[in-house]
This record gives C-alpha cells, sequence and structure tokens, in this order.
C-alpha cells in the first residue's frame, strides 16, 4: 500500500508545477541614435560570454529576461553604427536594471565603444523592504556566514528573529531550492559563504509567488563554475583556546561550588565557624566542613565508608575533577572551487562544476557531553547549457550539526553559543554543579541533513521563459545518551573506600557524590530519531507581455513523510516523562499569477495565491473531556472514539505592491500582503502519552486553520549626493490563527491533557532607518536603527475545568486573557569600511605597501529590557518598573591585501567585543537569593525603590551596574565622607552574582585569518 502511495506522489512530482524563489532579473532599456534622438530597430543586444540577448522593437525597445545576477557587459550591435560595450551592468535577483544606449552612426566603422555602466542608488522597482548584495558588498565585514550578514540588517535580531516573527517564519532559498527543515519548519543556513554570490534579504512586501513565509525571506544565489578557466575561493580563520567568560574558572579554587570545601580557613571546620565574615558567607554555598563529615560517616553502620576528613576531602576532588576550561581552538574552514569539468565539458553543453565545503569549531563555555557546536557543509552544483535556450542545473547539499542537545524532553535543539549554555546553568535550575562536573546531564545530538534538486530553464522566445524544479529536502535526528558509566569500583578512598568512574559515563541509577552531587538519574533524558522528508515539484513561466506588463504564474505540489519518533525516558524515574511518535504524509500545493506592472511614474507589483493544504488521514471526533484520554482507556481510544477525514484547507491570499519613484534620486513605496505558513508537524499530529501511566498528556489538532499574518509597510528612499542610499520605512503586522495550549481537566482529574487551538495573536509596528554608502573611495559602510513594539495575547483561557465550580474560580482569578504590552527595545547597528585604494602609496621595488589596507568596524546597541522588580515579593500595579543596562559591542577586521598573478591573498585578524565591554547577564546568579540579594544592593532611584519597603538607599544604579573593587558595605551615616564617596563611586557596595564565570560572557577575542582568490585559465 505505501508503495503504491510513493509511486503516485512520483507521478504528480514530476506531472505537477511550481513557483520557486527568484533567482533571475532583467535587462530592459532603448536604443536610441545619439545624433537624432530616434529609436533604432532591430539593434542587436546580447551579454558577452551568454546566450542571451535580444534585438530592439519599432520603438527602440529591449528586454533580456532570466539573467544571472552580478555584474554583466552588454554589447549592442547593428550596421551602420558604432558597436556598444556597457561593463559593469548590474543585475539583482527579481529586479529590473534599466540600461538605455546612444549609438553613433559612421561612415567607416572606427572601433567599438565602451561605457562603464552607472548603477543607481535607489532601485526604482522594489516595492518592499529588500536589500540586494554582492558578495563582494560584504566581504569586508568581520563575519565568516550568510546568517551573519543577514542579522546585521534592519528589522533583523536574535537568530534571524524579523519583526517580531520567530525563525521558524523565515524562508531561506538557495538557487531556487528551499532549505527548510520539517521538523520543527527552522530553516537550514550552514551553506558555504566563498560559495555565494548574491544575497537578497527581505523582511516584507513579498509577492505572490512566494508561499509558506510570514516574516522574512533570504535568497542565495550561489556562484556556478567558469566555462574558461577553475577558480578557487578560501577563507579560513582561528582561534586559540582562551575563555569565553571573564574571571575566574567554574573550576577554580575561588569558585562558587569549590572554595567551600578547599579553602583551609573554613573547609575542615565549616564556613560559618567565623573565619568567613557574613558577606563572605552569602558567596558560597554553606559547608559544615569536612570534620563534621568524616564524624557522620565514622558513626554510620557501614564500616566500608569509613573516612578521614582528608580522605573525604579527596574523594570531593576526585568527583569534582573535570577540567572545565577550554582546550581546544574556535575556526572555521570554507572553501570553494569550480570550473568546466574535465574531459566531458564541451560535448556535455560546457557541463561545469562549482564544488564547496565548509566546517566550524565553536567551543562551550564550559565542556557539556559533547565540548563544542560543530557544524559542516559541502556542496556541489552542475550547470551545462544543453541547446540554445536550454540550461540544466543539479545541486546537491550534505550537512551536519553536531553537539550537546539543550533540553531532557527529546525536543530538537543543540546548544551552540555562551549564551544559552549560560541561562541553562542560571537562576533556577536544580543540580547545576551536576550539569557542570557531570559529563552526561543533556545527551549528544546529531542532525543531518541532505538536499538534492534540478532545475531546468527553457527560453521559449525573447520575451517568454520557463522553470520546471525537481527537489528533496530530508533531516534526521540523532540524540541518545553517551556510553554507561564503568561501574568498576577501583579507586580507592581512605581504608575500604572504593568508588567508579563518576560522575563520567552515563548513569540512569541514583549516585550521589560526598557532598550531594547528582551524578545519575534525572540526566540524559532524551530520544529523538526521528526523520523528516519532503519532497517538491515545481513549474513557473514568465512572460515580458509588453513594455509594461511583466507576467508570472505557476503551481506547486509537495508532499512530506512526517516519521517523528521521540521521547523523554528515565529508567529509574518513568513518572511524567513522555513518548511521542507518529508517520504522516501531508500534501500541499498553490497556484498563483503575478503582473509587474511598469510605467515612468509607478511600478507596481499585484498578484493573487491560492494555497491548499490537506494533513491527510482521519482524525478523532471527541468532548474535550472523554474518558477516552483518560490513563484506564487512552490504549483503545482508537476504538472509543470516532474518526473523520482530516479537512482540506483552501487560502486565497493576495499581494500588493506599488513603488512611486518621484525622480532618479527618490521613490516612495507601499505593499499589503496576507501570508499564511504551515504549522509545525508537533501542532498538527501529536498524540503523547505519559509514560508510566498512558494517560494522554497533549493533542494536536490537524484541522485547524494556518497562521495567518496580514502585514503592512510603507517607504521613502533617497539617494544623497550620489553617495548615501537612505530608506525610511514603517510596518504593521497583525498575526493571528497562531497555535497555543489550552488545558483541559475533566472534574474527578483523570482526564488532564493540553489542546492546540489556533487563538494566539500578536500586533507588531515599527520603523526602520537605514543609511548606505555603498560606493566610493576610502570610506563605505552603513547605519540603521529600529524601532519595534509588540502586543500579543489569547482570545479564552489556558485552562477550561469541566467543574463548573472550579472554572469560575480560576476565571476570576488568572490573568491569561489579558493582552501584554512589553516595553520596546529598540537596536541599531553602525558600520564602517575604511580601505586605501589602488594604487596608493609610495612604490618600493615595485609594489605599494600602503595600498589595499582595510578597516572595518562594526558596532552593535540595544536598549535594555525592562522587569518587574518588588523587592522579591509581589505588589499589584507594579510592572516593567525597572530597566537592565543598555548593550554595546564593537567588532573589527584589518586585513591587508596582496595579488600576485591570478592569485588574491588576504591576510586578516577579526577582533570581537574590542573594547572588551564587561555585560552583565542574570546567569550568574545561582538562585532567587542570590538574585534578591544583588537587587537590593543596588541604590535605585527613590521613584523606584522608596515604595518598595526594604530600605533601598536611592541613587542613580540600574540593573546591570557592577562593582569592580572588592566588596565594601556602604552606610549613610558613616560619619568619613572620603570612604563614602568612595564606595559610591566605584559601587563597592553591590552584591555581586555568586557564579562568577556566568555573570559576564563573551570576553575580547581575536581570529587569525586567510582568503584567497586564485584563477586558473
Amino acid at each position: 500500500m505505501k508503495a503504491t502511495k510513493v509511486l503516485t506522489i512520483f507521478f504528480f512530482l514530476f506531472s505537477a508545477y511550481f513557483v520557486f524563489a527568484g533567482t533571475t532579473g532583467k535587462i530592459v532599456g532603448i536604443i536610441t541614435d545619439s545624433e537624432s534622438g530616434d529609436p533604432l530597430i532591430g539593434v542587436n543586444v546580447i551579454i558577452e560570454g551568454t546566450t542571451l540577448g535580444a534585438a530592439t522593437d519599432m520603438d527602440g525597445y529591449y528586454v533580456i529576461l532570466n539573467v544571472p545576477p552580478g555584474r554583466h557587459h552588454l554589447k549592442a550591435s547593428m550596421m551602420g553604427y558604432r558597436a556598444v560595450t556597457v561593463t559593469g551592468v548590474r543585475v539583482n535577483i527579481d529586479l529590473t536594471t534599466s540600461q538605455d544606449i546612444k549609438m553613433a552612426p559612421i561612415a567607416v566603422d572606427l572601433g567599438e565603444v565602451v561605457v562603464v555602466a552607472e548603477r543607481p542608488v535607489v532601485q526604482p522597482d522594489i516595492s518592499a523592504s529588500q536589500v540586494n548584495l554582492n558578495i563582494k558588498d560584504v566581504e569586508a565585514l568581520p563575519v565568516v556566514s550568510v546568517a551573519s550578514v543577514v542579522g546585521l540588517e534592519a528589522g533583523v535580531i536574535d537568530d534571524l528573529t524579523i519583526r517580531g516573527g520567530a525563525r521558524d517564519q523565515t524562508a531561506f532559498v538557495v538557487d531556487g531550492f528551499t532549505l527548510r527543515d520539517e521538523r520543527d519548519n527552522t530553516p537550514y543556513t550552514g551553506i558555504s559563504y566563498t560559495a555565494v554570490d548574491e544575497i537578497q534579504i527581505q523582511t516584507g512586501g513579498f509577492n505572490a509567488e512566494f508561499g509558506n513565509i510570514r516574516s522574512g525571506l533570504i535568497n542565495v544565489v550561489t556562484k556556478e563554475g567558469r566555462r574558461d578557466g577553475y577558480h578557487l575561493g578560501l577563507i579560513t580563520r582561528y582561534r586559540q583556546p582562551a575563555p569565553k567568560h571573564f574571571g575566574h574558572s567554574a573550576d577554580s579554587p575561588e569558585s562558587y561550588w569549590i572554595r567551600p570545601y578547599v579553602d583551609d580557613a573554613v573547609c575542615w571546620m565549616g564556613t560559618t565557624n567565623g573565619a568567613w565574615d557574613e558577606y563572605t558567607q552569602k558567596q558560597y554555598v554553606e559547608f559544615e566542613g569536612w570534620n563534621a563529615v568524616s564524624e557522620k560517616l565514622l558513626l554510620d553502620d557501614d564500616p566500608n565508608n569509613d573516612l578521614t576528613p582528608e580522605a573525604a576531602q579527596r574523594l570531593f576532588m576526585w568527583e569534582h575533577r573535570r577540567e572545565l576550561d577550554i582546550v581546544k581552538p574556535d575556526y572555521d574552514f570554507d572553501m570553494s572551487f569550480g570550473g568546466p569539468v574535465p574531459f566531458i565539458s564541451e560535448p556535455l553543453g560546457n557541463l561545469r562544476f562549482m564544488a564547496s565545503y565548509r566546517r566550524s569549531q565553536d567551543m562551550y563555555i564550559i565542556p557539556l557531553s559533547d565540548d563544542a557546536y560543530r557544524d559542516y557543509n559541502a556542496q556541489l552544483k552542475l550547470t551545462s547549457n544543453l541547446a540554445p535556450g536550454m540550461k540544466l542545473m543539479i545541486e546537491g547539499i550534505l550537512g551536519q550539526a553536531a553537539g550537546t542537545n539543550d533540553n531532557n524532553s527529546g525536543y530538537p535543539g543543540i546548544f551552540s553559543d555562551s549564551w544559552s549554555i549560560g541561562s541553562a546553568l542560571s537562576n533556577g535550575p536544580k543540580y547545576i554543579d551536576g550539569r557542570m562536573f557531570g559529563t552526561d546531564y543533556w545527551c549528544p545530538s546529531k542532525i543531518s541533513r541532505n538536499s538534492i534538486g534540478a532545475r531546468f530553464s527553457h527560453v521559449l522566445s525573447p520575451t517568454t521563459f520557463y522553470n520546471v524544479t525537481l527537489h528533496r529536502f530530508a533531516s534526521s535526528y540523532d540524540t541518545s545518551p553517551d556510553r554507561l558509566r564503568d561501574t568498576s569500583r577501583v579507586y580507592l578512598f581512605g581504608n575500604n573506600y572504593y568508588v567508579d568512574e563518576a560522575p563520567f559515563g552515563f548513569q540512569p541509577s541514583p549516585s550521589t557524590g560526598i557532598v550531594g552531587l547528582r551524578m545519575g538519574v534525572g540526566m540524559s533524558n532524551s530520544r529523538d530519531s526521528s526523520e523528516v522528508t519532503w519532497w517538491s515539484s515545481k513549474f513557473d513561466i514568465h512572460s515580458q507581455i509588453d513594455r509594461h506588463n511583466y507576467i508570472k504564474a505557476g503551481v506547486e505540489f509537495i508532499y512530506t513523510d512526517n516519521a517523528v519518533n521521540y521521547a523523554s525516558v528515565d529508567e529509574f524515574l518513568p513518572s511524567g516523562r513522555t513518548k511521542s511518535k507518529w508517520e504522516t504524509y501531508p500534501v500541499r500545493g498553490a497556484v498563483y499569477v503575478q503582473d509587474k506592472l511598469e510605467f515612468e511614474g509607478m511600478i507596481a507589483n499585484v498578484g493573487l495565491r491560492l494555497d491548499y493544504s490537506h494533513p491527510g488521514g482521519e482524525w478523532y471526533v471527541y468532548d474535550p473531556y472523554d474518558k477516552a484520554f483518560s490513563a484506564k482507556y487512552s490504549l483503545g481510544i482508537d476504538t472509543l472514539l470516532a474518526k473523520e477525514p482530516t479537512k482540506r484547507i483552501f487560502n486565497l491570499s493576495p499581494r500588493l505592491g506599488i513603488a512611486f519613484p518621484i525622480t532618479v534620486n527618490s521613490k516612495l513605496f507601499f505593499n499589503y500582503g496576507h501570508f499564511r505558513q504551515m504549522p509545525t508537524p508537533e501542532n498538527l499530529y501529536l498524540l503523547r502519552r505519559e509514560t508510566l501511566t498512558n494517560h494522554v498528556t497533549r493533542l494536536a489538532n490537524p484541522n485547524n486553520p494556518l497562521p495567518k499574518t496580514i502585514s503592512y509597510e510603507s517607504g521613502y528612499e533617497h539617494n544623497l549626493f550620489n553617495q548615501f542610499h537612505v530608506r525610511l520605512m514603517g510596518y504593521y503586522k497583525d498575526s493571528s490563527l497562531q497555535s497555543r495550549l489550552v488545558r483541559y481537566v475533566s472534574s474527578d482529574n483523570k482526564v488532564n491533557y493540553s489542546l492546540t487551538e489556533p487563538n494566539s495573536y500578536r500586533d507588531t509596528r515599527g520603523f526602520e532607518l537605514t543609511i548606505r554608502k555603498n560606493r566610493g573611495e576610502w570610506v563605505r559602510g552603513f547605519i540603521n536603527y529600529t524601532y519595534e513594539v509588540t502586543t500579543y495575547g489569547n482570545f479564552g483561557f489556558y485552562y477550561y475545568y469541566e467543574n463548573p465550580v472550579e472554572q469560575r474560580r480560576y476565571e476570576s482569578e488568572t490573568r491569561s486573557h489579558y493582552q501584554e504590552k512589553p516595553i520596546p527595545r529598540p537596536y541599531a547597528r553602525a558600520n564602517i569600511d575604511f580601505f586605501t585604494p589602488k594604487p596608493f602609496g609610495p612604490k618600493f621595488f615595485g609594489i605599494h605597501p600602503l595600498e589595499d589596507w582595510r578597516l572595518n568596524v562594526l558596532g552593535t546597541w540595544r536598549s535594555g529590557y525592562h522587569l518587574t522588580w518588588t523587592g522579591g515579593g509581589t505588589i499589584p500595579g507594579i510592572v516593567n518598573n525597572v530597566q537592565w543596562r543598555d548593550h554595546y559591542n564593537v567588532d573589527l577586521r584589518l586585513s591587508k591585501s596582496y595579488q600576485i598573478g591570478g592569485a588574491g591573498i588576504q591576510f586578516f585578524m577579526d577582533v570581537t567585543n574590542v573594547f572588551n565591554f564587561k555585560y552583565m547577564t542574570r546567569y550568574g546568579f545561582v538562585d532567587p537569593i542570590d538574585y534578591n540579594g544583588y537587587m537590593k544592593s543596588l541604590h535605585l532611584p527613590a521613584e523606584i525603590g522608596d515604595e518598595l519597603g526594604y530600605g533601598n538607599i536611592p541613587g542613580d544604579d540600574r540593573p546591570g551596574d557592577y562593582r569592580t573593587v572588592p566588596y565594601e558595605p556602604y552606610d549613610p551615616d558613616d560619619p568619613d565622607e572620603e570612604r563614602k564617596k568612595r564606595i559610591l563611586e566605584t559601587k563597592a557596595y553591590i552584591d555581586m552574582p555568586n557564579q562568577q564565570y556566568l555573570t559576564f560572557l563573551d570576553p575580547r577575542n581575536i581570529f587569525w585569518g586567510l582568503k584567497v582568490s586564485f584563477d586558473i585559465k
């Protein structure tokens, strides 16, 4: 049966149609007689090095479609006129490049005229928030990944969060293939940086050709192999092992978890023996002393665990022997190589290739089950011109991310930076020391992805072409415990006290250290062996109907195999653990039509998209409190509940974008559109049971409508002094029908589960200002500012009780239906790129030592977040009354380039956090007592602290302030004014967080790098 389904799907894959993200642009223009100004008919216009070209019509107008992005040479020729070659004609993805040409009549051919094209600062046909970047525009930035480049644009923050929409609302498209992991709908961005040719970043106003998207589009076109030679590109950089935090290490004798047990002043008699003052005692865990520990062991009934105080301390050091410093380097290696395929290139349509490989290692702030986040990607692109007007491209991608799973519930996710690890080790979690000194609190995890796709392009006429694309993307997950602990008891402490290798190795049974270190149970609980694969078949057609109408139309078909299998497992404590497993085969599709109307005073993109979604199979018909969800009956749910076929869902999405060029140097634009997106499989098919009791704990609903966003944008662009591109725009996004969990509880409490319901909403509005200088000598760069505010809430309540009395009590107390209105956190970025031109400076021995130097400085700022502080309790009416300190950072790249024959060589140095700014996190607080101690030690403004009633000393402190000198209490009644002044100036009175090594992250780091570009004829 399954084989029949697969064959049916493949039939549709090869017979259906689809539109994909554009990978080409077009060139248009009018050719006239330079003397009379009359249009010239029949002028032959070609793009040199390609088979693309056109002839002018009765009005002298020409259009060339399906032009690869980049810079091209455009040649116009006609009998009786001097040929004209226009160099450097820039073509952007999905945009129109206008290039008018004037040709001079001649009696005798006097040779060719060469004209250098001038790129317009304001692109007239962009009606949305869009940035088009050639790789040369960003290669000087101190970054080595596409995601890092995207993260510098206005409206983008926090791991591709675009205008308030999470990364699963963003599409990442490479050469027309969408790279999306449909396990959680997140984009796969780990492609080779050296293989990239063009990047288009769009944060709103998507045309009708784009579906399954609500927040952002990243459209990447990679390089093709050359026909006439080979090209090698290489970027590599290296950072020697160094801490990723300020202060001492987590395993230092001074650290929170170590000092009470090794400091001779207190470790034998206890931390309250009087050797430490009251303040010092509060900075560390309380310990009774090794003498007391030894005495308890000697007095119990087990003669085998008798230890002297010295032996007990040695056992403690054994259990905390793990080295938590970074001992391996960070590195990035990225290389691409391409050109004609040897021996068979010419007979196979100038078959050429571009192969790339990228590998990176980013060490964790402390080692976990793995000690680093590692990522690799390999890519091969084959291109062939099968015949005039026919082009075939085949591309394959293999990638893998490896590291430590960031949860114990079986969900996808790998720790990838210091901040996420710091959060997991901070105020609130239990067994922080077990997470650090043990090796297996979280499981090691790998995510493997592969993509294979083919695109065929066929030019039917100078004004019409079509594309056909087939694509497969698969992801597989491997999350499970590392090796089991060796329980051989071979390490001797004392006379007869043998222990094993704990806390190393995975141990599902209870295991506790000499002073309570948790070394087993509740660790490495995640299991994940999911495999999700989707296939797409795509077709679209483009036609320039006349000078004013450029039509696109297409349809799509996508089939997905969701084989999801994950769980949270604890053999010793199975209560509360769950397993989730399903295999479904949803299908979806779409049809769209779009017209680009181009007039002198207006360019409009008008489109309509129809989306179709069918989850497939059947789903339950039930009362929310049905006993079938209880532990007693859930295993028979398929016989207790009726089922009905899932719904087929259709959605119509209008799109409109209009640009009004005011002059060649300015324009207004506006766009509006409806956007839909598939929910994650978690919100479509899940039926989760608790492992121990089998009662249902969570249920999805495949018949829910698709999440929806209605977006509006309006903006203004201006060219200042032919050097600066200024863009100011405002936006509004109305997101609705978003999933959230609602809990249903029966009267006898035997039915208690969460149901996915589409009743969450979010309204986001803001404005962005960008000033960009991407031309001129000596200095280039950009600055952008984003102001954004979001309100969000839910329709209905989080809980629904079958018992009406309980429901009324809950509704009278809850705030779950209240609208949240967070305070805005604006942010800005500035980049200044200083460079010396060629040639520059004095010449020595045939070289200019001062030419081709480059200093690229990148600064970022973000306003501090607001929080509620009421002195450790709750005071009605006080919300978001204090604000954390703002965040600042400056990175730079200093480089020197050399040209040696056909090779370009660049040595560079990347420095992150140049000024070694210390931004205080909340990760250093070991528990709420530690946090409250810090907050109460601040001298907050009187208007904040006076009403809290805990004795605040008025001042101008803000959360995030810190001291850099030894602690010294401040007494307002101290008669020594000089001492009081010194304490206030140095903030010596602040009670700092107890985990110093997590308080300040990411100190200054230096990467040494090499970049090579080499052409072989």
